[in-house]
């Protein structure tokens, strides 16, 4: 209970509730890292060493929500979300630390050592767990695609959050499309993996670049409109399969499109084709309810044609629509 008042939806000043700890030598109960600990990241003086970066590592992301939300009330987040971030943003060092699973039980041989620290040793729920690590792992991508200053994706986004183009509005005939497409396909492989936790992994990706706090805030902001409104990803990276409902099934790809012998490896090849072909040419990603038969079978065509263009090699028996 006093974890949860400390790192909870409604605590008001999580930092200060790791000092509290750390002043009374209660931290290394809550989060037994030490000698004695289940846990072990080295000796107590190294434990010690972790909790301190994750306390700093904490104050700069509770100072980047602040003002990033105080300054731009009018941005949307879940605030549910944010005790996965303040556990997160504490924990990440230790994260780096802890080795990936060795447990010789097989049921807990695909969990990590920091899954079980946070299930076994802080009792926290199954689905927190997921969404805390969900956060973690996606920091490195985000810096890595979106971040770093020396990259090749850099200047692109720059330059779309400077045109203020939306890809809905943009000619699919001109150059402006193609690079909103390319940054479009980019931002969702980097963001899919995520899944609902992004925006969370975002903040804590600036708040670990020590770039100057109000740069954070400025480019956070840009990001949110560019990933969201220019390139229309929300509504995507919301739901749960994090992905757009496929245009055609198996069964269609295999009699509309390509009729030759697809085995198992190359169909999922065509199936992830298919997926990059929508994310990249559908701003409406789900015709799910969708009154217009016209679009829908001008849409299937397009992508019938990428698919015989794209997979010769299956598609030498196709027969014609």
């Amino acid at each position: 209970k006093s974890i949860d008042e400390m790192l909870g939806t409604r605590a008001r000043d999580p930092c200060r509730g790791i000092q509290l700890l750390m002043a009374t030598n209660l931290i290394d109960v809550v989060f037994p890292l030490g000698d004695d600990g289940e846990y072990n990241c080295g000796n107590n003086d190294d434990a010690a060493i972790l909790y301190n970066v994750g306390l700093e590592y904490l104050s700069r992301t509770q100072s980047l929500v602040t003002r990033i939300f105080v300054s731009s009330p009018e941005l949307e987040w879940d605030i549910g979300k944010r005790r996965f971030l303040w556990y997160a943003a504490f924990l990440k060092p230790v994260y780096e630390l802890m080795p990936a699973g060795g447990d010789s039980n097989k049921k807990r041989k695909q969990e990590s050592s920091f899954y079980r620290l946070l299930d076994v040793s802080l009792k926290r729920p199954k689905v927190d767990v997921q969404s805390i690590e969900s956060i973690l792992k996606g920091v490195e991508p985000i810096q890595k695609m979106i971040l770093e200053e020396v990259n090749d994706n850099t200047d692109a986004i720059q330059s779309a959050i400077q045109s203020g183009a939306r890809l809905a509005d943009v000619s699919p005939q001109s150059s402006q499309w193609k690079d909103l497409s390319d940054q479009r396909w980019r931002m969702y492989s980097t963001l899919k993996p995520i899944g609902a936790m992004w925006k969370e992994a975002l903040i804590l990706a600036f708040a670990l670049s020590r770039k100057d706090i109000q740069d954070c805030v400025d480019k956070y902001k840009d990001l949110i409109i560019l990933i969201e409104d220019q390139l229309q990803l929300k509504s995507i990276l919301l739901e749960k399969s994090n992905k757009p409902t496929p245009l055609l099934n198996g069964s269609e790809i295999r009699q509309r499109a390509l009729r030759g012998h697809i085995d198992g490896r190359g169909f999922r090849r065509v199936m992830e084709a298919m997926e990059e072909w929508q994310i990249r040419n559908i701003i409406c990603h789900d015709f799910q309810g969708v009154d217009d038969d016209d679009e829908r079978n001008r849409t299937e065509t397009q992508l019938i044609d990428y698919l015989v263009t794209a997979f010769p090699e299956y598609a030498s028996d196709t027969m014609s629509r």
